[in-house]
């Protein structure tokens, strides 16, 4: 028997957690469309363009990059396990998914879209090499360490400024755009940070099997969605009608720079847990409506969106970005135009996933990057009583 590692199964994935990635990258996508497109700077915004915006910012936004990255962690997790059991090194493959990673995110970022997160997730990834044999205390610890050294990184490099260039409409103009932004922008090391202690919680996640018992024990389920609903209700005002608008004020003025720290580090300790009780919010209320067989039909046309995430992750930007040059959209777009942009967007993407996972194993980015992984070129294409045996949920009534 070869102990050379390959792709998961078909039949080995979980498709609740291709539902949840799903959901995060729809909701990556509502981010883009109706709010980091931008919108005309003497345009004011109508009642539809306040609820879009205020329901993105309060609900959506930060959030589902967080929920993604986090889902990331457990799918190494997954990997590290698969290795073990079949006695391999993960080390190499790895190694060739997180370049694979960084090359396309490169091409990507400096092409398509300035809003590029494949070179930040190759570039901290590689932490979880380093640390996939540590113990779970010491990976919190590890975590604590670098959220207290995210303040003092956040003093080097301009990289916000990048925030501050403006978008052209052209594509030439818009690829030297790119280069600028792309930059700076990766000046902005406390992103490393953030990202690579999400990385790190999934990868808990995954080791104890915490997502597993929220699908299996319901009143476990119910414990969390309700302390999360808590939790939101009052980190909502806090944040959005409190802090949000007095806190560059408050630490300005203080005097000296321990103080400025330590009022920095408590409003992340804050934002973290604000982070992390949303996106327990949205997996346990998500799960739940999967756990019956109406839900499941609901949800079900994101799990193929999910299962290629990478892919449509790029083929929104394929989309998006011509569009948006052609048509003079670059802070052109207010907030309900931008709903209903991705609205179409997504429509478009949940039915090209489902026909495209009918018929292939993977996406067709991630045939190309489990190809560079494995080091040989992946099945595509499923045999003729695969394509017959599959059939997504949402199908199967209506076949009856």
């Amino acid at each position: 028997m070869s102990t050379a590692l390959q792709p998961l199964s078909q039949s080995g994935r979980d498709t609740s957690l291709d539902m949840l990635r799903g959901f995060a990258l729809a909701g990556v996508l509502l981010t883009f469309c109706a709010g980091d497109v931008g919108s005309p700077a003497a345009h004011a915004n109508t009642f539809l363009d306040e609820a879009v915006k205020w329901t993105k910012w309060i609900l959506i936004e930060n959030r589902m990059y967080t929920m993604l990255i986090a889902i990331f962690g457990i799918g190494f997790y997954v990997q590290l396990e698969k290795a073990k059991q079949k006695g391999a090194s993960l080390v190499p493959v790895f190694s060739r998914r997180l370049v694979g990673l960084l090359l396309i995110g490169f091409v990507h970022a400096i092409l398509l879209s300035t809003r590029d997160i494949l070179m930040f997730y190759g570039l901290a990834g590689i932490v979880l090499l380093f640390v996939r044999n540590a113990t779970n205390r010491q990976l919190v610890l590890l975590i604590a360490i670098i959220f207290i050294i995210v303040p003092i990184v956040a003093r080097f490099g301009d990289g916000f400024t990048a925030f501050s260039l403006v978008q052209p409409n052209n594509y030439a103009d818009h690829l030297q755009h790119n280069w600028q932004f792309f930059k700076l922008y990766h000046q902005i090391y406390p992103i490393y940070c953030e990202m690579t202690i999400y990385f790190i919680l999934g990868f808990i996640i995954g080791r104890v099997g915490l997502l597993r018992k929220i699908k299996a024990k319901k009143k476990l389920r119910t414990r969390l969605l309700i302390i999360s609903l808590v939790g939101s209700a009052l980190l909502i005002p806090l944040f959005y009608f409190g802090l949000a608008d007095s806190l560059g004020g408050f630490v300005s003025a203080l005097h000296h720079s321990w103080q400025k720290f330590l009022a920095v580090v408590f409003f992340r300790t804050l934002w973290m847990l604000w982070m992390l009780v949303s996106v327990t919010l949205w997996v346990t209320t998500l799960i739940t409506i999967w756990s019956t067989a109406k839900g499941r039909t609901w949800l079900s046309p994101l799990a193929p969106f999910g299962q290629m995430a990478l892919s449509n992750y790029l083929i929104q930007s394929l989309i998006l970005v011509p569009y948006l040059l052609a048509f003079d959209k670059y802070n052109n777009v207010p907030p309900f135009n931008g709903f209903v942009l991705f609205l179409i967007v997504l429509a478009m993407q949940l039915l090209f996933s489902s026909w495209w996972m009918k018929r292939y194993l993977m996406g067709p980015f991630e045939w190309v990057l489990r190809s560079f992984t494995y080091w040989q070129w992946q099945p595509l294409k499923k045999s003729p009583a695969i394509i017959k045996e599959y059939q997504p949920i949402f199908l199967i009534k209506k076949s009856k």
